[in-house]
């Protein structure tokens, strides 16, 4: 399912109001009756914050701290997923394809895991031969500057300005986001956000 890119961005003052959020999604993060979080979990949760842009900062399963705006300039691919989604892991050799495929034409796919236990998360993508950048939101607040999170997987696609251009919920063919992707490398930065199709 695709939305308009319009409709899915949010306002400044939106995020803004999403930093109060923040403190509700941690609160319930730490929620007496989940599950403990994992000692890499604990780091993760730590790590992950909101910041202004928008813009996130999360640990990656190689340990580093990555940025979103880290990638401006290229055409980013976020896909939110869990090692316990089906759907996920069906999509996830597929992305990995375009990774292969167009990671030296300009596209970066990035997979943020919101897997309470985030030392699950390395021997899956291993066992997955995923080699694109995978993050840790043990807490899931990274979805909060996107809108929501209303199923897994969830995923955006943004041009090379970090504007949203299109998502999709739902596992979904690699050609759909090929399609995306290859139109926004192929469009002059001012144009690729304001057409989405």
């Amino acid at each position: 399912m695709r939305s308009a890119a319009a409709a899915a961005v949010p306002t400044r003052a939106a995020f803004s109001a999403s930093r109060s959020s923040l403190l509700l999604v941690l609160t319930l993060a730490c929620a007496p009756g989940e599950p403990e979080l994992s000692e890499e979990g604990v780091a993760a949760l730590e790590a992950a914050r909101l910041l202004p842009g928008p813009d996130f900062e999360l640990i990656g399963v190689d340990g580093e701290l990555h940025r979103l705006s880290d990638y401006r300039g290229r055409v980013v691919l976020v896909n939110f997923w869990a090692t316990w989604c089906v759907s996920c892991r069906r999509e996830m050799p597929d992305l990995q394809r375009l990774h292969e495929e167009l990671a030296a034409e300009g596209v970066v796919i990035v997979g943020i895991s919101t897997d309470r236990d985030s030392a699950k998360v390395r021997p899956y993508i291993e066992e997955l031969g995923i080699g694109y950048q995978v993050l840790l939101d043990p807490g899931a607040i990274t979805p909060i500057m996107f809108g929501e999170l209303e199923g897994y997987p969830k995923t955006y696609v943004m041009d090379r300005e970090g504007l949203l251009y299109s998502s999709y919920l739902g596992a979904q063919e690699k050609a759909v986001f090929e399609e995306d992707l290859l139109h926004l490398l192929a469009a002059a930065p001012s144009q690729a956000a304001s057409q989405p199709h």
